[in-house]
C-alpha cells in the first residue's frame, strides 16, 4: 500500500512542479551560501561568475541542468564550479517535494482543485525553515561559522511565525527560544569550565534558539537527540575516511542540528507513533 501511494505521488504533476520550484529556489540558496559570508549579497542584482565576475545569462542558470551541460565548468572562464551547486539545487527540490507530501494543500479531483489553507501555511513555513537551515548548514560545513545575519533574524521573526502558523503558540515558541539557546549555552559553558577551551560555537546556540522559536520547545529534545546521534555517526565516518583526523578535530555541529530539526519536523509524528506502537 505504501509503495502504491508513493508511486501515485511520483506520477502527480504537482510533485514535479514542486520539485522544479524547489530546485529553482536552491539556485538562489547557492547565491546566499556564497555571498552572505563575503558580505556581498546586494553587490550584484544578477548571478555572476565567481572566477571573472561576468554576468551569467539566464539560459546558463537553469538549476541542475546547466551544471550538467557545462560539465561543471564556467563557460566564461572555465573555472570549476564544484558539486555544491547541483547538490544544493537537487537537495532543495527533494526537500520541497517531501515537505509537500507531508503537508499537501492542493487536491486534484473531478470538480477541479481544492485548497487546504492550514496545510498551505504549514508547507510554506516548513519550506522557508528548511531553506534557511540548508544555507546555514552548507556555510558551516565550508567555513565553520553560522552567520548571525540568518540565525538572529530567525529568532526575531518567531512572533510572526507563531502568528501565521496554525499549530504554534506564543508560550511554546518563547520557551523554545530560551530552552534551545540556554541548553546549548550551558553545555558550552560547562565544557569550558572543565577543559578551559571552546567546545561549541555560539552559532550553534543561536541556531537551536531559532529552531525552538520556529518549532516550539517540543522540538528541542528530539532535535538535539537526532543531531547528536547523527553527529556521532558522521564524526566516526569522517575520521574513518581521513586517517589524519582525531577525536579533537573540530567538526561543525550546525548541519547535524539542522538535520535533526528537519527530521523532527517531517517525520516526528511517525517516529513517535512507531515508538508508541512498539512500547505498548
Amino acid at each position: 500500500m505504501l509503495w502504491f501511494r508513493l508511486y501515485v505521488l511520483l506520477l502527480s504533476p504537482l510533485t514535479w512542479v514542486v520539485f522544479v520550484m524547489g530546485a529553482s529556489i536552491g539556485s538562489f540558496l547557492n547565491v546566499c551560501i556564497y555571498r552572505i559570508p563575503l558580505g556581498t549579497f546586494f553587490k550584484h542584482h544578477r548571478s555572476v561568475c565567481r572566477g571573472c565576475a561576468a554576468e551569467i545569462p539566464f539560459y546558463l542558470n537553469i538549476p541542475i541542468l546547466s551544471w550538467i551541460l557545462l560539465r561543471g565548468k564556467a563557460r566564461c572562464c572555465g573555472m570549476s564550479l564544484g558539486l555544491q551547486y547541483p547538490l544544493v539545487e537537487l537537495l532543495t527540490g527533494l526537500l520541497f517535494v517531501v515537505i509537500y507530501w507531508r503537508f499537501p494543500f492542493v487536491t486534484l479531483g473531478d470538480d477541479g482543485a481544492s485548497w487546504d489553507g492550514a496545510n498551505m501555511l504549514r508547507c510554506v513555513h516548513a519550506a522557508i525553515f528548511c531553506s534557511l537551515l540548508l544555507v546555514c548548514s552548507v556555510i558551516d560545513m565550508r567555513l565553520m561559522i553560522i552567520p548571525d545575519v540568518i540565525s538572529l533574524p530567525m529568532i526575531a521573526m518567531s512572533p510572526l511565525v507563531v502568528y501565521l502558523h496554525p499549530d504554534l503558540d506564543w508560550l511554546s515558541a518563547l520557551i523554545g527560544v530560551c530552552a534551545g539557546g540556554g541548553s546549548l549555552y550551558a553545555v558550552a559553558w560547562l565544557y569550558w569550565l572543565i577543559r578551559r577551551e571552546v567546545g561549541m560555537g555560539m552559532g550553534d546556540v543561536k541556531l537551536l534558539a531559532a529552531i525552538g522559536g520556529w518549532l516550539g520547545y517540543q522540538a528541542i529534545v528530539p532535535t538535539v537527540f537526532y543531531g547528536s546521534l547523527l553527529g556521532a555517526i558522521g564524526g566516526i565516518l569522517i575520521m574513518a575516511a581521513s586517517r589524519r583526523l582525531t577525536l579533537r578535530t573540530a567538526i561543525p555541529f550546525g548541519p547535524f542540528l539542522a538535520l535533526g530539526a528537519i527530521i523532527h519536523l517531517i517525520l516526528g509524528p511517525y517516529i513517535q507513533e512507531l515508538m508508541l506502537r512498539y512500547s505498548s
